[in-house]
């Protein structure tokens, strides 16, 4: 990967998603990459809403692009039930992109199809638009795909396999996409995206390019890094591992020189765990960039594996067998029965502390707040938005986190599917923004609402009733709007 590589995510759009119908969130740096295509605010990014208004959808749409865009196959069983009906899904994301001394903006825009029959969840189609910066964004360049052989009917009826543009002239330039038919038929084999994947990625490396091909070869060799790289999706099933005692999953990112090291290692299972010998010695740096941070946030305490044994295995690989334990003042036990707010830590802080130092790093966590005391949550991520390099976008319904972030960092969920995203409005400087967002769920003021405000009555009624079902008179009153909905129940 080029060193100087930077990708930044910088708006998200969903359709058809779960409960979003439609839901546009631009991040902080939208502005300055659009118009003065540069990097300038911190880009910590707080998503926050009542339970099942959109918030996890943004987490699980990531989680899908990152797949996608690292040459990987869409699991069917994780995300067949976020499809409604029969829609097609969108998902369009734009990227800030500096190459060594090129700048560019792309947005990436994908139509997912959900196929019960085969039990598959198919790329429908794929679209790059992208524009190279000079005085100003330059021409558009728009390069869409849909790939015929994901569709039964349409080989049938032999839909010609080509990639199209807007601009016919510009696309011709592109030599690798003269003949695509073979590239497709591979791509819906193994169910992957035809931009991103490692066939792609090979051909991008040829030399003696033309001006066409070298922009090309630029953004999605850039975006095909960084999803493989420097981005990493923790969803909320990580919480049910820590709590399960199955293992710690320490979500990792170190670079070197000659090495980018990327994804999450299980710390132990049951308080052990076997580790091959190259893994285990990267492990411990990473426990000891860990510590460091660790004794910053949580006075005393300091992580410590111990090799209890070494063996070769059948190929011939040395095999760790490591105990993991917390020391706290001189105390050491197995870390497994530390709190699950200090495993949440644990399982994030290496990235965090990459995201810290490096501005090409990019986590997205739901419910960071999971586990973790609100007031040393508030004074983190207060400290990562003052000084962090990178982007973290997150969920959260700790609201000690509001009060250490901008307004232009906070990401509201509505009530409302046709628009499930907006900035809260109206904040001034000298407004606490926790008090503001809680004045607003009360008394409105912002285009959409944000909390279906449920009359308190009528849930006192709803608990009383299905207590006792077979009282038949509960003198309690209630509102027209819950009678009509216990009449259509």
């Amino acid at each position: 990967m080029n060193e100087k590589s930077l990708v930044r995510i910088v708006e998200t759009e969903l359709e058809n998603f779960k409960n979003v119908n439609y839901g546009d969130i631009k991040f902080v740096n939208y502005s300055n990459a659009e118009y003065r295509a540069e990097l300038k605010e911190s880009d910590i990014n707080g998503i926050y809403g009542q339970n099942g208004s959109g918030k996890t959808a943004i987490i699980e749409a990531f989680d899908i692009l990152q797949h996608i865009m690292s040459g990987n196959t869409i699991s069917y069983d994780e995300y067949e039930g976020m499809f409604n009906d029969n829609k097609m899904m969108k998902i369009s994301t734009v990227f800030y992109i500096e190459c060594a001394e090129k700048k560019y903006k792309a947005r990436y825009e994908l139509l997912l199809k959900r196929y019960k029959e085969e039990k598959k969840i198919q790329i429908f189609s794929e679209n790059i638009i992208y524009w190279q910066r000079g005085g100003s964004w330059k021409k558009e360049r728009n390069v869409s795909f849909c790939n015929p052989y994901y569709d039964t009917q349409s080989i049938l009826e032999n839909t010609p396999t080509r990639i199209v543009s807007k601009d016919e002239s510009a696309l011709s330039r592109i030599r690798f996409f003269n003949s695509v038919q073979n590239l497709a038929v591979f791509c819906a084999q193994k169910n992957v995206s035809l931009y991103f994947n490692d066939v792609i990625n090979k051909s991008l490396l040829a030399e003696n390019q033309n001006e066409e091909e070298m922009a090309f070869s630029d953004v999605v060799k850039a975006l095909f890094d960084f999803a493989r790289m420097r981005f990493q999706v923790v969803k909320v099933n990580q919480l049910g591992v820590n709590y399960s005692n199955a293992f710690i999953p320490v979500n990792v990112h170190t670079e070197s020189e000659n090495e980018v090291m990327q994804g999450c290692i299980p710390l132990f299972i049951n308080g052990r765990g076997d580790f091959p010998e190259e893994i285990f010695n990267k492990l411990e740096k990473i426990v000891a960039a860990i510590n460091i941070a660790l004794k910053a946030i949580i006075p005393n305490l300091s992580i410590e594996l111990v090799k209890t044994n070494e063996e070769k295995n059948k190929d011939g690989i040395s095999i760790v067998q490591v105990e993991v334990y917390s020391n706290r003042d001189g105390k050491r036990f197995l870390t497994k029965y530390e709190s699950e707010g200090i495993k949440r830590i644990i399982s994030l802080l290496n990235y965090l502390i990459s995201l810290y130092n490096n501005p090409g790093a990019c986590l997205v966590v739901d419910e960071l707040d999971a586990g973790i005391f609100e007031y040393l949550l508030g004074e983190l991520i207060g400290v990562l938005a003052e000084e962090a390099k990178g982007q973290l976008i997150f969920t959260s319904h700790n609201l000690r986190v509001m009060e250490k972030l901008d307004k232009k960092n906070i990401v509201c969920s509505t009530i409302n599917p046709d628009n499930r995203y907006i900035s809260l409005k109206g904040i001034e400087k000298t407004h606490n923004r926790r008090d503001f967002y809680i004045r607003t769920i009360v008394l409105g003021g912002q285009k959409e609402k944000l909390y279906d405000d449920t009359d308190l009555q009528d849930m006192g009624y709803a608990f009383r009733k299905a207590g006792n079902t077979e009282e038949t008179n509960v003198q309690i009153p209630f509102s027209a709007e819950f009678m009509e909905l216990l009449k259509n129940s």
